[in-house]
């Protein structure tokens, strides 16, 4: 089987993912009414009725379209008798439909199998519908790389592309493998990957994920990743795995049936045998209130509601950039009372930027940035870097001479022929500046000229823009334990937990204190989530109830660790995932109450004779569809407050 056919299968397995057999294996391909022979069908049940039953001709007509429009669910209860597995929908309809042949009712018969099977169609429909938000992702895969060599273009597989190839990307299609511009600039559409509806501007030095549209011109990309490891297919293999994984409720459901069934198998043989005793009537009547009772108690409808709640729920959070590993994390989400996120890259941008400038008496903020950035002007550190961005003016770099950056303390550099140091405090004591001891807070510069000190320039790490936003609705959603966890210092720790309002913040944790804090949390207060991104992460990502990685900027590692996957990093994502929750399960407990309701009220008006045969498939049919259609308003569901 080839790997574009085992994820089509995966999907297939997906749409039902229980024991019940719908419409003659609706989940594969017998399920599918066959034109021809259905027309066939239609055209000779209409002849029967007007010959009637009573004639050879209608009598032929009758066996003709009943083999012809019921013949899969036949051969799919007789397979099923072969190989013990009797207790499913085609067996049942196959029995009430033979019987209430045996019993002369032959337009009742054929209507209901063919009422039966174009419900079971409308159904797979409605199914389908939901199943195309996650396969949408499956058809990403592009069939050919364009590869530049020695100034000329071909076109080879995407599996034949190794890491550091430069592609070309023409205008309208997708990027075909993980890389980093090095020439063009475009506007992308990262939609299929991370839900992101805005186009983002992109040009060289910018990092892009298998799947993103090139929106105009041609864009050059070096590919740091071969197809097996990119991020299109990493996505592919996420959702691939939902299928296998069934929720506890979907399975304790499966168990359920299949106790279910033969429990109602013999209440309607107590039906038809003591029927005649307690009522007087006839044999005949007691086996077709029997048959009626079979065809309502069909469980395929109860059953089939619960995986395809959660899957209408993982296609939705697909839609919006949120990978669910499998249905049962879905259900776990809801019950999380505790969140635990890590700090860098999770619910700060990595990046660090110039907070305060504190110059001293008698030093200007302008002078004070003036020096420092030129001191720092060469240095490879991402804080030096951080005071050039701040400084913002004009660099002379032939101004500086004799840079040195010294590892992990700072640089002294002469510009316009003055010392100036630029650093940690230790580094400026070191040097015989007089430094105060005033309390440091995030990462602080001090800036030194000629052995004077000229003032302090304070960094911090940036905050992203949802995780304030984050922090506010999971309270809201009633997460009353909400921890940071960071390697990071105190200072730097406790002021990105100031600023966001998080109570518990623990910092200098090396990853194994990192889970051991997770493992401490669990058990305590309802279930733990981690929410993290990095290599150190992984430990804690499997240890925590559920793992919540940040997709476009985590690490190898954490994605495979993880139970559900942010493709956007965005940690507003996280309180979304867990309304996605609550919601899917509110729908499937109105799928079971409105199942268990409607065949009950059903099951009582046809032992009474109330009920005929056409309303025991309307009880099972039409509550299928009815549960189908509950499902699918999962997509109209407000998942952050006003949007969809």
């Amino acid at each position: 089987m080839s790997k574009e056919h085992s994820h089509e299968h995966a999907f297939e397995e997906m749409s039902c993912g229980t024991g019940c057999c719908c419409s003659g294996g609706s989940c594969g391909t017998e399920g599918a009414i066959r034109p021809v022979p259905a027309v066939l069908g239609i055209a000779l049940f209409a002849a029967a009725l007007v010959a009637g039953g009573d004639t050879w001709f209608g009598l032929a007509a009758y066996a003709g379209a009943y083999l012809l429009i019921g013949w899969d669910v036949l051969k799919t209860a007789f397979i099923g008798l072969r190989h013990g597995r009797a207790m499913d929908e085609n067996f049942l309809m196959s029995i009430a439909s033979l019987g209430a042949m045996f019993l002369g009712d032959y337009s009742e018969a054929v209507g209901v199998m063919l009422f039966y099977r174009v419900g079971e169609y409308l159904q797979e429909r409605a199914v389908g519908s939901s199943r195309r938000s996650v396969r949408e992702l499956m058809k990403l895969r592009p069939d050919a790389v364009h590869v530049r060599e020695d100034g000329a273009v071909r076109d080879v597989p995407p599996s034949d592309v190794k890491p550091g190839t430069l592609i070309e990307v023409r205008a309208g299609e997708r990027i075909p493998l993980d890389g980093v511009i090095v020439g063009g600039r475009s506007v992308l559409d990262t939609s299929a990957m991370t839900g992101e509806s805005l186009p983002v501007e992109a040009g060289e030095g910018t990092a892009v994920m298998a799947g993103y549209i090139n929106g105009q011109g041609v864009l050059y990309v070096r590919t740091d990743r071969d197809w097996k490891h990119s991020a299109l297919a990493r996505v592919q293999e996420l959702v691939e795995a939902a299928s296998g994984n069934k929720s506890r409720m979907e399975g304790r459901l499966s168990r359920f049936s299949r106790i279910y069934t033969p429990l109602v198998i013999a209440i309607a043989v107590l039906v038809f045998l003591c029927y005649p005793f307690v009522t007087g009537g006839s044999w005949g009547d007691g086996l077709f209130r029997a048959l009626v009772l079979l065809v309502i108690s069909c469980p395929c409808a109860l059953v089939l509601s619960v995986p395809l709640g959660f899957f209408a729920g993982i296609g939705r959070a697909a839609r919006n950039g949120i990978l669910v590993k499998g249905s049962s994390y879905l259900d776990a989400l809801r019950k999380v009372k505790t969140v635990v996120f890590d700090k860098t890259g999770t619910l700060t941008e990595g990046a660090f930027a110039v907070d305060e400038v504190l110059p001293c008496a008698g030093v200007s903020p302008e002078s004070l940035l003036y020096w420092a950035a030129h001191a720092e002007s060469a240095a490879s550190h991402p804080l030096g870097r951080s005071i050039v961005k701040a400084y913002g003016g004009a660099l002379f770099p032939e101004r500086v001479a004799d840079m040195v950056e010294v590892m992990g303390g700072g640089v002294s550099a002469r510009v316009e022929g003055r010392s100036v140091l630029a650093g940690k405090k230790a580094f400026l004591k070191d040097a015989g500046v007089a430094v105060d001891d005033l309390e440091e807070r995030g990462a602080t510069i001090y800036v030194a000229m000629d052995g004077v000190l000229l003032g302090r320039l304070r960094m911090s790490d940036q905050v992203k823009p949802g995780a304030a936003l984050a922090v506010r609705e999971l309270r809201d959603l009633g997460v009353n334990r909400l921890v940071m966890l960071t390697g990071d210092s105190s200072s730097a720790g406790r002021e990105v937990g100031d600023r966001l309002g998080l109570e518990e913040v623990f910092s200098g944790l090396m990853p194994a204190e990192k889970l051991e804090h997770i493992q401490e949390l669990k058990g305590v207060n309802g279930l733990v989530a981690f929410v993290g991104d990095g290599m150190n992460d992984a430990p804690s990502l499997a240890g925590a109830d559920i793992g919540i990685a940040m997709g476009g900027v985590g690490s190898d590692a954490a994605l495979q660790a993880a139970d559900v996957v942010l493709m956007k990093g965005d940690p507003a994502a996280v309180p979304e995932a867990i309304r996605l929750s609550m919601a899917t399960e509110r729908i499937i407990v109105q799928n079971i109450v409105m199942i268990l309701g409607i065949k009950v009220l059903v099951m009582v008006l046809g032992i009474l004779g109330l009920a005929g045969m056409w309303a025991a498939v309307m009880a099972d049919v039409g509550v299928c569809l009815l549960a189908v259609g509950n499902s699918m308003r999962i997509f109209r569901v407000k998942t952050r407050q006003g949007k969809k």
